[in-house]
């Protein structure tokens, strides 16, 4: 039995995205090319490998069955291809900054994956590193691809990796700092401080969209100087909060405190964008390991009854 790779790379762009929309963009088809090739691949087999209909789309049994094998095909016809070039380049990742989760991303996936060689930049929003992607100055870039002010370009392909949730920053001596948990809601005493100058675009807009569904006042002021300015700030503010990331880690004997936010959970979605026609054998290897990664510890799971997500990204997950 020979197969097409390019029917059995359409198969598993669905079968990781559950969504004919998304995985035609990823592999630059339209979505009427990519059913052409996977009803092939399912006359190859004899089996039907997916379901689809009007909500979502599922993997049959015999689909389930098929995809370690896809990605296996997959991966040894890209390594027989980086084995045969001579030289493999670095990827370059920016990972937006050094306190988010994408920097620890990398660390696993360098770690677990000897043929990656990883150079990381901090350009602390998206903007700036579409800018930097799109002239071919870094390889791979993570953030969130709503309220940017502008569409992304056509040449770059994005898919959500990970549904993070946020934190409350906290002065050490504000009354719910010792919480186990609070309430986005609990919030609206205390206001969320938001920087003026040097804030990314897509954080802006979260915070704006997060400030109006949960009634809690936006503080303006100051500039975004990092991990200790914000902390700074709040012992000189203890009323105000920073929305920060859940796991965020702090010294013990630091000033401030991170309260996991509960009743929803706000979850800040982070997308990873490359450039299509980037041949980069490495760059393909790193996106796979990432989405297996993403599969595997569910990064992506949400829950209408539990989780909060501004509309805009809300409906990018619907199929």
């Amino acid at each position: 039995m020979d197969f097409d790779l390019a029917q059995v790379r359409a198969f598993l762009a669905v079968a990781e995205l559950r969504h004919f929309g998304r995985a035609a963009t990823r592999l630059n088809l339209t979505q009427q090319a990519l059913s052409k090739r996977i009803q092939r691949l399912e006359q190859l087999l004899g089996e039907p490998l997916l379901v689809r209909d009007s909500r979502a789309v599922e993997l049959t049994d015999a689909g389930a069955r098929f995809l370690p094998h896809a990605r296996a095909l997959l991966i040894a016809a890209d390594s027989a291809v980086a084995e045969t070039r001579s030289i493999i380049r670095p990827v370059r990742v920016d990972v937006w900054g050094h306190l988010h989760e994408p920097l620890a991303w990398m660390r696993r996936l360098s770690a677990a994956e000897a043929r990656l060689t990883i150079e990381v930049s901090m350009r602390r929003g998206l903007l700036a590193a579409i800018d930097s992607l799109s002239r071919g100055e870094i390889d791979v870039a993570f953030g969130r691809v709503h309220d940017l002010g502008q569409p992304v370009p056509a040449m770059l392909t994005h898919d959500l990796v990970r549904l993070a949730p946020l934190g409350a920053l906290l002065d050490a001596g504000h009354p719910l700092a010792t919480a186990a948990s609070v309430a986005p809601a609990d919030l609206a005493e205390c206001g969320i401080w938001q920087p003026i100058s040097d804030a990314a675009a897509e954080l802006t807009g979260y915070n704006q969209r997060f400030a109006k569904h949960f009634a809690v006042p936006l503080v303006g002021g100051g500039s975004n100087l990092g991990a200790e300015h914000a902390a700074d700030y709040l012992h000189a503010h203890p009323a105000h909060a920073v929305l920060v990331p859940a796991d965020l880690a702090v010294p013990a004997d630091a000033k401030v405190r991170v309260v996991p936010l509960t009743g929803p959970v706000p979850r800040w979605p982070w997308s990873m964008l490359w450039r299509e026609d980037d041949h980069n054998p490495a760059v393909g290897l790193l996106r796979r390991r990432l989405v297996e990664l993403s599969r595997a510890e569910n990064w992506t799971g949400f829950d209408p009854a539990r989780d909060w997500l501004p509309e805009l990204d809300l409906a990018g997950l619907r199929p």
